[in-house]
């Protein structure tokens, strides 16, 4: 298994989550990037960085490996060294900074921290005319429509990417996925 193969499924399951449950929360009542929406399209940003970073991290690291030869001016082999050290270190970082946001973002959705008038009604876009649903009366349909189009989105990129990871581990282990 290549690192770009690795690499392409890890994005495609991080991006088919999180944007199941951006479009839950996106289609339930407040239609549109609310407090509840962007925390969690920042928290898939932040996460789909941290995700190009390590990436970017693992082909330094290989880099430095492989490279032979010495320059007398610059060391191509120790700075991809130093970047493959410093991206792991920011990553680790970021990784932990992105797991406490979504601790605390679930923390705030639970216990109905984000279900006040300014979550309710300021969706960002609509301004002053901006507005808080008092019935559910014809929403029926659009909350449920999002509900069941992030339940398959999340299925199926659930789905792919463990047809991916059984498809890689029946692979015979003698032979050089790299």
């Amino acid at each position: 298994m290549t690192i770009f193969n690795a690499s392409i499924f890890a994005i495609f399951l991080q991006c088919g989550t999180t944007a199941a449950a951006v479009i839950v929360v996106a289609f339930t009542h407040t239609i549109g990037l609310g407090c509840r929406s962007l925390g969690y399209t920042l928290y898939g940003g932040v996460s789909i960085l941290i995700l190009i970073l390590t990436i970017i991290s693992t082909i330094s690291a290989r880099i430095s490996e492989t490279r032979v030869g010495r320059s007398t001016t610059f060391s191509i082999k120790g700075f991809t060294a130093s970047l493959a050290i410093a991206l792991r270190i920011l990553t680790l970082f970021l990784a932990f900074l992105n797991a406490i946001w979504l601790i605390v973002l679930s923390s705030f959705q639970f216990s109905h921290t984000l279900n006040n008038c300014y979550c309710n009604a300021a969706v960002t876009g609509n301004g002053t005319d901006s507005y808080i649903i008092i019935s559910f009366e014809g929403w029926i349909s659009t909350i449920r429509a999002g509900r069941v189009s992030a339940t398959i989105l999340a299925a199926a990129s659930m789905a792919i990417y463990m047809a991916f990871l059984w498809i890689t581990s029946a692979l015979p282990t003698g032979l050089d996925h790299s």
